[in-house]
């Protein structure tokens, strides 16, 4: 059984949140950032509240992104913009605002864990393309190239959907996974022109215009 990690120093909302999860996962309810960091490299999700007591919720974040890929789901009473796109430049996988409908939250849960089930591409090689998605490892003709974490996510979801006309729309939802209101709709074109720069001379993406993109190699 998946469990879920609840970092919640609210106790009436950390009960609330384990009682009526518990009939489907496995559930670790903690208060604080230290009690928390006990359990996360054994966890296969979280859920987070950003004001705790001995600290912010960002730095759950970066010390999860640090040693694992789990996902991580803010729950927080926070909605200023640019602390939402913090949390998720820094590798948070959603985010809803307090209050939330418990629905709602499920159906994400049930989203990320479908994610992490279909997750199956993990090397990718042909001619002179290199990719190691489990190692973070890029190539072209046996040069190493970065990817930020967006770019790493757009290049794994094109590649799995080759041969397809990938929308906009789901590219968004796959990489930002939250409302993307909080997103400039160019950010995914500029990202999409970083990605081409580092494949060079191989042009393997399509711009299906209007529509979305093609993984063509």
């Amino acid at each position: 059984m998946k469990n879920i990690l609840i970092i919640e120093d609210d106790k009436h909302l950390n009960k609330g949140l384990s009682i009526a999860l518990e009939k489907n996962y496995e559930v670790i309810p903690t208060f604080t950032i230290s009690d928390a960091k006990n359990y996360i490299g054994n966890s296969d999700l979280i859920l987070l509240d950003m004001n705790l007591p001995d600290g912010d919720g960002l730095e759950i974040i970066k010390y999860t992104k640090k040693i694992s890929t789990i996902p991580i789901i803010v729950l927080s009473a926070i909605d200023l913009e640019a602390y939402i796109i913090s949390a998720i430049e820094l590798g948070a996988d959603d985010y809803l605002t307090k209050p939330f409908s418990l629905g709602i939250l499920e159906a994400k849960i049930k989203r990320a864990f479908e994610k992490i089930n279909s997750d199956d591409l993990s090397i990718y090689k042909k001619d002179g393309l290199d990719f190691n998605f489990s190692e973070n490892k890029f190539s072209v003709n046996n040069v190493n190239f970065d990817l930020t974490r967006t770019e790493i996510k757009i290049l794994y979801a094109l590649i799995k959907n080759k041969g397809h006309i990938l929308k906009k729309e789901i590219l968004f939802d796959f990489v930002w996974g939250f409302d993307d209101k909080f997103i400039d709709k160019n950010t995914l074109s500029v990202n999409i022109s970083r990605i081409r720069t580092k494949l060079k001379p191989y042009d393997p993406i399509e711009t299906v215009f209007g529509v979305g993109y093609k993984w063509n190699y």
